[in-house]
């Protein structure tokens, strides 16, 4: 029995493994992009360079595109988007899914789909939500 027990741990590690692996591999390719927090394991791109009005601009693209409840976001993208304006080319870049990640560097929220790009999509627009409150 411990035998069973033990090919059945080890079938399971390697399951494991084998998800990570097709799930790493649906992952869009962004080794070395300015901006990018590999630490997080995701590679998520980091939110803090961005500049309030491409904040407010990307949670427009995250309520439009239903990774934010309006309920939640529309109150702090009006709020920041009275304090920078909504006709700078930062919003607009951020309405069309494009975070300013610093250094030149900006990281598309676009076309996410499906799968693991969705849910990097999904947790990028929470972490700009929490950005932007932090800026009020």
């Amino acid at each position: 029995m411990t035998g069973r027990i033990a090919v059945s741990s080890a079938l399971a590690v390697l399951a494991l493994a084998a998800g990570i692996g097709a799930a790493r591999a649906q992952m869009p390719s962004m080794p070395g992009m300015p901006g990018m927090n590999m630490g997080s394991g995701l590679g998520l791109p980091s939110v803090t360079s961005a500049a309030p009005g491409n904040l407010a601009g990307v949670l427009g693209f995250c309520v439009q595109n239903n990774y934010l409840g309006a309920g939640a976001a529309s109150p702090v993208m009006s709020a920041l988007g009275q304090k920078t304006g909504t006709d700078s080319s930062q919003y607009q870049a951020g309405q069309r899914g494009l975070l300013d990640t610093g250094n030149g560097g900006t990281f598309s929220l676009a076309g996410a789909g499906q799968g693991i790009k969705q849910q990097m999509t999904q947790k990028i627009c929470n972490m700009v939500l929490s950005r932007a409150q932090s800026l009020l």
